[in-house]
């Protein structure tokens, strides 16, 4: 059947915090939200959607993501953020892409990887909610996500023509062209906000998750209070080089497990990265962690079993033969390369960023791909050095699997 009736939510049901509802003004065309963690960004851009819809200023809507997909999954039939959720009288028509409303307005799915085509391409939209600009590029080319931002803002050309865009705050081209044109005349009003100020809706379990996780790290001002992190003087890996793909355990090549023990208090760093083909890697999962010796010995042994690895390249410096015993113990079978830093950290970084540049190395898309705490120390990894809080044993970890699988070490003069 090609209509899905909405579920029967009543419409008075609307929970909107004073800062979720539109903003003062008429001068603004651009809403930017980029708060922390649930603080309700897809549900106010919903009900933003259909208070378009049902004051008549909304007739022509564009509904972008990265994928049709996402954008049914996200922004269409989500269960707390959809439209369906919040506007029972829209009829959704997934096989026309369109969801429609009784006083004649219709949303039409757009999708960034489609960038050229209808409808997207020539609109004439009044109103938009464009989703995760910056991640576009995550699932398609930079470039087509940039011609499908900009063929969406050439089709806004309908009457008093605007858009929501939601974002999570991290550091992207696309947001920082907002947030400077913010500055400029205007046309962009932008909102931000905490975790906490939802906390109304959220369970107590979720928000000591992400306390747990978060609380005291240099994320922590970006995934709960929604701050974007500004560009690192010298950083090494500068903002839009990371990429992202799924991938399955059978299509690698090789796994390599870099390990790199603390000195002191700070976490074990443990990231398995694989080998696509012979010019592309892979960072596959940070299992990094605090704990005793056999704790996260154990954990690199899960990891290397998860995804069917074929060497654990440890660090020495700290802990010397105990390393490799400690690892022996957890598995005496464990095949596992022990290495010893000559060089400076920025030295053994600098090659493996290169490659970051060059497109080669990419990062794991998908369930359990927790990669933003390596992703925020390898940010700090300057050409003076090191500019982050406690030690990068984590971005240590990552360049020892990664200089292992491209068999280059000697060249860079590592140890």
């Amino acid at each position: 059947m090609d209509i899905l009736d909405p579920p029967a939510i009543p419409t008075e049901l609307d929970s909107r915090r004073p800062e979720q509802r539109e903003p003062a003004g008429n001068k603004w065309r651009v809403w930017l939200l980029h708060p922390g963690r649930r603080w309700g960004k897809g549900y106010t851009a919903a009900r933003w959607i259909v208070d378009r819809v049902n004051s008549g200023r909304g007739r022509s809507i564009a509904l972008v993501g990265s994928t049709t997909t996402a954008v049914r999954q996200l922004m269409i039939e989500h269960p707390e953020s959809g439209i369906l959720s919040v506007s029972p009288s829209a009829r959704y028509m997934p096989g026309k892409g369109e969801i429609r409303w009784p006083n004649g307005a219709v949303a039409y799915v757009c999708s960034a990887e489609n960038a050229d085509r209808h409808p997207l391409r020539g609109g004439g939209f009044d109103t938009a909610w464009p989703d995760e600009i910056d991640s576009w590029g995550d699932e398609i080319t930079t470039k087509k996500a940039r011609t499908a931002w900009d063929n969406l803002n050439l089709s806004m050309s309908a009457g008093d023509s605007r858009m929501v865009v939601t974002s999570t705050p991290k550091p992207g081209r696309l947001v920082a062209e907002l947030l400077e044109r913010a500055g400029e005349d205007g046309d962009v009003v932008v909102t931000t906000g905490s975790t906490y100020d939802n906390a109304a809706n959220l369970s107590p379990e979720f928000i000591a998750a992400i306390e747990r996780r978060y609380k005291g790290t240099s994320l922590e001002r970006r995934e709960i209070f929604g701050e974007i992190p500004t560009e690192v003087e010298g950083s090494l890996w500068l903002p839009g080089v990371f990429r992202y793909r799924k991938v399955k355990a059978k299509r690698l090549l090789r796994v390599a497990i870099g390990v790199d023990p603390s000195g002191g208090v700070d976490e074990i760093g443990i990231v398995a990265a694989g080998q696509l083909s012979p010019e592309l890697w892979i960072v596959l999962d940070d299992w990094s962690c605090h704990g005793s010796p056999a704790k996260w010995a154990r954990r690199t042994k899960d990891l290397f079993d998860k995804w069917h690895g074929d060497v654990v390249v440890a660090e020495v410096n700290y802990g010397g033969a105990m390393v490799e015993s400690t690892l022996k113990n957890a598995a005496p079978d464990l095949p596992v390369r022990v290495v010893t830093a000559s060089k400076g950290k920025t030295v053994r970084a600098e090659p493996i960023s290169l490659l970051y540049e060059q497109k080669k190395v990419v990062h794991r898309r998908g369930k359990g791909a927790a990669l933003d705490l390596l992703e925020e120390e390898l940010r700090h990894m300057t050409t003076t050095g090191y500019e982050g809080d406690g030690s990068p044993n984590r971005a240590d970890a990552v360049v020892w699997a990664l200089t292992h699988l491209t068999k280059r070490r000697k060249t860079w003069g590592l140890a």
